[in-house]
């Protein structure tokens, strides 16, 4: 995980290199192994879609990963 900020110096969130066609669900184990077992899907922020787990990431995605919480 690595932190960077933009041409303003305002922090952006924090990132996960991953490798080349990764899935929503291993971006979520690589998280953390509680994301990944309990994924239900990830939203594409860029597009506002709904993605699952077997979705193959691209370059440059940005993803959020809604799992159950127990």
């Amino acid at each position: 995980m690595n932190n960077l900020s933009d041409n303003k110096g305002n922090v952006l969130p924090d990132y996960f290199l991953m490798p080349p066609k990764s899935t929503a669900k291993k971006f979520a184990f690589a998280i953390h192994t509680d994301f990944g077992k309990h994924f239900l899907y990830a939203m594409d922020i860029k597009k506002k879609i709904r993605i699952s787990g077997d979705h193959k990431l691209e370059h440059y995605d940005i993803v959020e990963i809604i799992n159950v919480t127990k």
